[in-house]
């Protein structure tokens, strides 16, 4: 009965871990995509930004979806590098378009940003543009650092 209860500890453990780096949004209700290709892409199937993802992973995949989707190059990398940075809970499409303000490109310079540095960046940057009304702080910003040191999906 023992190994049964730590066997289920360990399988919930794994579950709600993997969920701390999965934020994933219908497409239907993000504003990322132009209308006309929001349609398409939605009747092609790909329902949420992890499809979408999916779809962009790397550098062959974004010239496809850009030559069928008539997006140029430099808007579909910057639609991938957004939505990977989306993958960890709390960094939606606000909080990674306001990252990249902040000269965050991708996870792995996420994951390598120093904490004070970045959260002087995101203040300013939403200064600047006026993004999200809900300024981070560095409990935030120490918490997207963390999980994206964690995420297993990267971009190539």
């Amino acid at each position: 009965m023992k190994s049964i209860l730590v066997l289920a500890a360990l399988i919930g453990m794994t579950f709600v871990s993997s969920l701390a780096y999965a934020s994933h949004y219908d497409i239907a209700d993000v504003d990322i995509l132009p209308a006309a290709v929001q349609s398409k892409v939605i009747s092609d199937g790909l329902e949420t930004t992890e499809d979408l993802l999916e779809r962009l992973m790397t550098p062959s995949d974004r010239k496809a979806f850009s030559a069928k989707y008539g997006m140029d190059s430099a808007s579909v990398d910057k639609l991938a590098h957004k939505i990977e940075l989306m993958q960890i809970i709390g960094v939606g499409p606000k909080a990674a378009e306001l990252l990249m303000l902040a000269g965050v490109k991708n996870l792995k310079g996420l994951a390598a940003a120093d904490p004070n540095t970045l959260l002087e960046a995101l203040l300013t940057a939403n200064r600047e543009h006026a993004i999200t009304g809900v300024q981070p702080d560095m409990t935030v910003v120490k918490d997207w650092i963390t999980k994206a040191k964690n995420v297993k999906k990267h971009l190539s």
